[in-house]
């Protein structure tokens, strides 16, 4: 007799829940995915103990009938596909059939579903076994309640993550499909706490606002694009707004949350230098593709996919970025916060800093903020920002300002009728150098000036053989480098860039960028060496600039492509608003 057993349905749908069911946010998803294909308005999901005790996911959708009820149990039932041809246009988000089955091996898990909305039908199991079934009183669509997720599989069990992660697992789910259909009401409560509540308004700047801030909503740009077949909405936010990690770049691609290494690198490459380093920006991109150009069939939990355009859709997104960021007014307001205690009255606040709280002996006192702006006065201010009008030059972006001093001989003050400015001249410097350099950087030839007295280089044994074997390469870049001994080389000649005195700091640069990437090219070095030799080439701290530096520096950062920040995402420039002033010296009142 032979070894080879067929396995146990039951068996089965436990290994294959091992690969759907992963958490407590992997059932919310695929149940909140079900309820949207059943075409709900309203999706409510209720936890107990993050999910780990309990989840209950309530739609209005069409519901299903007795017959239905039953078979959704059984794996691979499903009512989405039926044929093969069925598989290669796949327009659900649910398709595979075999989550139901799954979840229900490893909880207790039951559904009631109604089409009327005078009576359903329940079905529940337990470990994979039918416990019970029969006609009850229901609302129209369906109800699944999931309850002791993996009390049958101890190994699963004890990988899970405290309530409060799983929680925020959850979250962070619902946040991304809510994203994707803003025309669905979702509401997430935890504990009888409501964690999320959408409005259901279809309308993004809104949606943006309930999942992040009222101050995220107000600083939107969008733009689209149709390329190939291809139809993309950006939901940019303005980069004075940004997050420590790339989690706030989402991909909805045919209504479906997914994610894709390659388009969220477009998303990065398209803030490059509008971002400081190691900051990642908020933005929503929206694709609708031809199904049958998208396998979403990849992966059981399906939010992995494959696009056969892939690299035309990289391509256009960067380029739509970029060009939406170079055409939009991004120059940051920032606000004076100012706060009230009791007994001490009025406290200082920085710029940039957050309120905290005062402790005193014996008892704590939270800050109580004074004058608060309301909603509407605040859309109002925005709005009187973002319409601010640019010099009348159509190269120009910045708005008319006149010079009046400045501080600390690092920041210049400007003014208009708007506000108060102020310059950080490093950064402005930076950013003007950087454009120029980087634009004579994409000559993959370049133009050289010989040196009248050669600059002397030193290297170590092994890196004078790696500098030996990639000579060729240098004198792409412009610099000729000839071997004097065993250990040094002189630069006779540096590409017209390059300045002398930096010519043997840059060397060395390029030779650490080289032994990293292993090869040269002008090109790939490009925002690199850019960044590097303008840093060092800029306007100091410190530095007292005349009336003409200062007129030259404000018209050369006028013309740049991105005057807002230097390349290091920095800003050039924050404005302090007129009212803000007036707050500060108590001449308004709420």
């Amino acid at each position: 007799m032979g070894n080879i057993k067929k396995m146990s349905t039951q068996l089965a749908n436990m290994i294959a829940a091992g690969e759907v069911v992963e958490r407590p946010s992997s059932v919310v998803k695929e149940l909140v995915e079900n309820a949207i294909d059943a075409k709900a308005t309203t999706i409510q999901v209720f936890l107990e103990e993050g999910g780990l005790k309990e989840i209950k996911v309530v739609d209005d959708g069409d519901g299903m009938d007795e017959e239905d009820v039953r078979l959704a149990f059984f794996p691979h039932a499903t009512s989405k596909i039926k044929t093969e041809y069925d598989l290669t246009r796949i327009l659900s988000l649910g398709f595979r059939g075999e989550a139901i089955a799954s979840i229900a091996a490893v909880s207790r898990m039951q559904i009631i579903s109604s089409m009327t909305g005078t009576s359903g039908y329940q079905v529940t199991y337990q470990s994979g076994n039918k416990e019970s079934e029969g006609i009850c009183h229901a609302n129209k669509g369906t109800t699944v309640l999931v309850q002791n997720l993996f009390f049958n599989t101890p190994a699963r069990l004890k990988y899970l993550k405290p309530a409060k992660n799983e929680l925020a697992a959850v979250s962070f789910f619902m946040d991304k499909i809510a994203l994707a259909h803003p025309e669905i009401r979702f509401m997430l409560i935890n504990e009888n706490k409501t964690i999320l509540s959408t409005s259901a308004s279809n309308q993004i700047p809104n949606l943006m606002g309930e999942l992040y801030s009222l101050e995220v909503a107000k600083n939107l740009l969008e733009a689209e694009f149709i390329s190939d077949g291809v139809k993309g909405k950006l939901i940019l936010v303005k980069p004075e707004i940004y997050r420590a990690n790339k989690l706030e770049i989402t991909l909805i691609v045919n209504g479906r949350y997914v994610k894709n290494y390659n388009i969220t690198n477009a998303v990065i490459e398209g803030y490059k230098t509008y971002l400081p380093i190691g900051k990642y920006p908020i933005a929503v991109i929206y694709l609708d593709i031809d199904p049958i150009l998208v396998d979403v069939n990849v992966h059981p939990s399906k939010t992995e996919i494959k696009i056969s355009s892939e690299t035309m859709i990289i391509n256009q997104i960067e380029k739509t970025i970029s060009e939406t960021l170079k055409n939009s007014f991004l120059i940051p307001t920032r606000s004076i916060q100012r706060t009230y205690n009791e007994n001490e009255g009025y406290q200082k606040v920085s710029l940039f800093e957050v309120p905290k709280p005062i402790f005193q002996e014996g008892k704590r006192e939270y800050n109580k903020s004074i004058e608060p702006i309301s909603e509407k006065e605040e859309s109002k201010e925005i709005e009187e920002n973002l319409s601010l009008k640019p010099q009348e030059h159509p190269s120009c972006k910045l708005p008319y300002m006149e010079y009046i001093g400045q501080a600390f001989g690092t920041y210049l003050l400007f003014q208009n009728s708007e506000g108060l400015y102020l310059m950080d001249q490093h950064a402005a410097a930076e950013r003007i150098n950087y454009e120029k350099n980087y634009e004579l950087l994409g000559n993959p030839n370049q133009p050289t000036t010989d040196l009248l007295f050669p600059i002397l280089l030193s290297f170590t044994k092994s890196e004078s053989l790696y500098i030996e074997d990639h000579l060729d390469d240098f004198k792409k870049l412009g610099f000729q480098l000839e071997l004097m001994s065993n250990q040094d080389y002189v630069i006779r000649s540096i590409p017209l860039w390059a300045k002398v005195d930096q010519a043997k700091e840059v060397i060395h640069d390029i030779f650490c960028m080289l032994i990293e990437e292993k090869k040269v090219e002008i090109i790939a070095f490009r925002d690199s060496i850019a960044k590097q030799i303008s840093c060092k080439a800029s306007i100091k701290a410190n530095h007292a600039l005349n009336q003409l530096e200062v007129n030259s520096l404000l018209e050369q950062l006028n013309h740049c492509k991105n005057p807002y920040t230097c390349p290091h995402g920095r800003p050039t420039m924050i404005k302090l608003s007129e009212k803000e002033l007036e707050k500060m010296f108590e001449r308004i009142q709420s």
